[in-house]
């Protein structure tokens, strides 16, 4: 086998630095049998790496017919979020290579930059300083039921929403209002806006989603947020806040009011990995920036998707009510 297959792996941009660390692995190309592994290495800072291979790891093509010499070439990926290795290139076969010799393969790789795209919108600043956490007394014929509480997390982020679009000041209390109150009732009805049976009816359909693709049930319910990505993608690049429900019940039949609304005001979108995170102004958790970081490629049809207020969240979409909401 060849002593040694040494290199460097080099980015035609010059946006990326310093240089990530690739995994480099050496093939022995042996169309149709399989290729057979001979090495790896991680590339140092600058982009170099060096396999040493022994042994006649590698299978003949054709046994009989077929030279014992392999055909080489090399691979470079990059570790997404996730921890999972994504492929950017492979160089080109080398053919026949004498087995004692070394071998010295470069490749150019492709590495996109970073999207990184923020809103004027501050949780500090444009939030409510209150917590989601309401105290409601439903009254029937003059009849006073027990106190409930309440989450109006669609209508503090629609509110929060409408202020910001319109340059109002937020109040500046971090008492919650009381039922009967002018901001209570506000929010209130700000979010039964926000849950038109439109938008039920898609929370029940995302809830129901398995969590990965099954051919014996639907769609899972990380392929329906990353088709979510886009709309998002769109207006927070034109400098718009957005409503997203958050989806955190699982099965159709479980309780829908385990789900969340919140407002997207950013997100870091690496287009080379297909990591996102998306900030958030989050009524749970008032002057604070939270975030949810995913990864919208992964083969096994999962997101990965991590909330920072350490919340199960399955996925995600933009709330079409949103607008409205927050007229």
């Amino acid at each position: 086998m060849a002593n040694k297959i040494s290199g460097t792996i080099n980015v035609e941009s010059d946006a990326v630095a310093p240089l990530p660390k690739f995994r480099v692995q050496a093939w022995d190309d042996d169309w149709p049998s399989g290729d057979d592994l001979l090495g790896e290495d991680l590339t140092d800072q600058d982009g170099k790496y060096q396999i040493f291979c022994t042994g006649r790891i590698f299978d003949e093509a054709f046994p009989g017919l077929s030279t014992m010499y392999p055909d080489i070439y090399i691979t470079a990926e990059i570790k997404n979020k996730a921890g999972q290795w994504i492929r950017l290139g492979r160089s080109q076969v080398f053919k026949n290579h004498d087995p004692i010799e070394d071998l010295s393969i470069d490749l150019a790789v492709k590495i996109e930059p970073v999207e990184k795209v923020q809103t004027p919108f501050n949780p500090a600043t444009h939030g409510f300083h209150f917590y989601n956490s309401f105290k409601f007394r439903p009254e029937f014929l003059n009849i006073e039921f027990k106190e409930m509480g309440l989450g109006f997390c669609g209508g503090m982020s629609a509110g929060a929403l409408k202020r910001f679009k319109e340059n109002q000041p937020i109040p500046d209390s971090e008492e919650i209002p009381t039922q009967g109150s002018e901001l209570f009732e506000e929010l209130k009805n700000r979010q039964i806006r926000s849950m038109p049976a439109d938008v039920i009816a898609k929370i029940l359909n995302f809830q129901s989603a398995p969590d990965q693709d099954d051919p014996l049930r639907k769609t899972s319910i990380a392929r329906l947020t990353r088709d979510e990505w886009p709309k998002l993608k769109v207006r927070l690049d034109n400098g718009d806040p957005v409503i997203l429900i958050l989806i955190r019940a699982n099965g159709m039949f479980d309780n829908p009011t385990k789900n969340h609304q919140v407002l997207a005001i950013g997100y870091e979108y690496d287009p080379t990995c297909n990591d996102l995170v998306i900030d958030t102004y989050d009524p749970n958790k008032p002057d604070v920036t939270h975030s949810l970081s995913m990864n919208l490629a992964l083969p096994d049809g999962t997101l990965n998707l991590k909330d920072s207020t350490r919340k199960k969240t399955r996925g995600f979409f933009v709330n079409p009510a949103g607008a409205r909401a927050s007229q």
